[in-house]
């Protein structure tokens, strides 16, 4: 039985679904599997019944936290950043195994983010500089490079990451997915709208997320979107998910807040019918350093419930059809969402093939089960990148989601 060991930057109440998802269909197809967070391992029990094993970093010093006594066959980085790297590199003094690391955003974006300095004077620093610089939860720019370089595999959550990995590693790209059983096509959900006081005639946005400073200008697009509507003579309500890491609506809020309910955290268990009193499900957004090297968590979620999904022409809306799929618009600021809700509410020939076309996405491209086959078949193999894309799809998909490939051009122009 193969022993696999993910290393995650943060525990399972921040974005650890994926983590989650993916280590239980690996245990269902055979694989042993642990998940080490830093602290808090508890938080996985907010997700669910797990397959598998969840530790604290301290908990794994040797390595000896599988059920057949041995150590892991393959750890997981999931990213390489410093207390997920560190990690790995004290394991690795005391046990051999094969590394693979996780790329899920532009780290190298967000480390400039965080610390306001720009990406050639941190490449610019020694090692010993960095040190001092960057914080456990970020990506260290030398040793981050160093530790992808002695990767045995890479995988990464849209093609475009591909980008930050050496020619020599190969890479797997994963898409991710959501419950198909919980996310499914729902009858408007009346019920809920009525508790929250919202009125028949009013169009509902529902937004499931935390607001940072890598995406406070898009949430505040959603805000001011829903301000115009209204304005407009259109009644129009957002409901909104999650923690505000961010004064993204400036110094008085009033005007943000006067058309939005506010729920705070709620459980995942919630959010499927919260998605069911919506009207249309909006991804703000546009191309750029952030959102073209990611794939929000969100949008399976908002494909499976079955409801018009807007997203912006990047990460996954380029491989979908505007008008059939999703309605795909060049940038989904405010403006745009105000024209789309519009449009969609106001043409329901539209309204309906957008909703089918959402889930017929979701059911056709978006799979835990099939993604993780694939992840399975990469470890096992570490086979060249031909011969294991011929079993994950035909040659017309050569480029597409869930092929294996070894080449990068290089780091994109904006970090020249």
């Amino acid at each position: 039985m193969l022993n696999v060991l993910f290393v995650r930057y943060d525990d399972f109440a921040h974005s650890g679904v994926h983590v989650y998802s993916w280590a239980n269909e690996l245990s269902a197809q055979g694989a042993c599997c642990a998940v080490a967070v830093p602290e808090n391992p508890q938080s996985l029990s907010a997700l669910g019944k797990a397959r598998f094993s969840a530790c604290a970093f301290s908990d794994i010093k040797n390595g000896m936290i599988f059920p057949d006594g041995r150590g892991p066959d393959i750890v997981h980085a999931w990213t390489p950043r410093e207390n997920v790297r560190r990690c790995c590199e004290r394991l690795r003094q005391k046990q051999r195994f094969r590394q693979f690391i996780h790329l899920e955003d532009n780290e190298r974006q967000l480390l400039v983010t965080a610390l306001g300095r720009p990406w050639k004077t941190l490449a610019a620093m020694s090692h010993e500089e960095l040190d001092k610089l960057v914080p456990p939860h970020l990506s260290h720019p030398l040793r981050a490079e160093e530790f992808l370089q002695s990767a045995d595999g890479v995988t990464v959550i849209i093609d475009r990451l591909r980008e930050f990995v050496p020619k020599h590693v190969p890479t797997l790209e994963m898409w991710p997915s959501a419950d198909g059983a919980q996310f499914v096509p729902r009858p408007m959900n009346h019920e809920l709208r009525s508790q929250l006081g919202i009125s028949p005639d009013a169009t509902v946005l529902v937004y499931t997320g935390n607001v940072h400073h890598a995406n406070a200008s898009e949430v505040r697009s959603l805000y001011l979107a829903v301000a115009i509507l209204n304005r407009e003579g259109h009644p129009a309500v957002l409901v909104r998910t999650g923690r505000d890491y961010s004064a993204f609506l400036g110094p008085d809020e009033a005007w943000g807040r006067q058309h939005s309910i506010e729920l705070g955290h709620v459980s995942r268990w919630e959010i499927p019918g919260l998605l069911a009193a919506a009207d249309v499900l909006i991804q703000p957004g546009r191309p750029g350093e952030f959102n073209d090297y990611r794939f929000p968590s969100k949008i399976p979620e908002f494909l499976a419930a079955g409801r018009p999904v807007v997203l912006p022409a990047c990460n996954l809306g380029l491989h979908m059809v505007d008008g059939q799929d999703a309605c795909v618009l060049p940038k989904v600021d405010a403006l745009g969402i105000v024209d789309a809700v519009l449009r969609i509410t106001g043409d329901r020939d539209l309204y309906a093939r957008l909703s089918a076309g959402a889930r017929a996405f979701f059911d056709r491209e978006l799979s835990w089960e099939k993604s993780s086959r694939a992840l399975l078949r990469f470890y096992e193999r570490g086979a060249p990148a031909e011969s294991l894309f011929q079993e994950v799809a035909p040659d017309r998909f050569r480029n597409q989601p869930g092929g294996v490939s070894r080449q990068s051009d290089g780091p994109p122009a904006w970090m020249e």
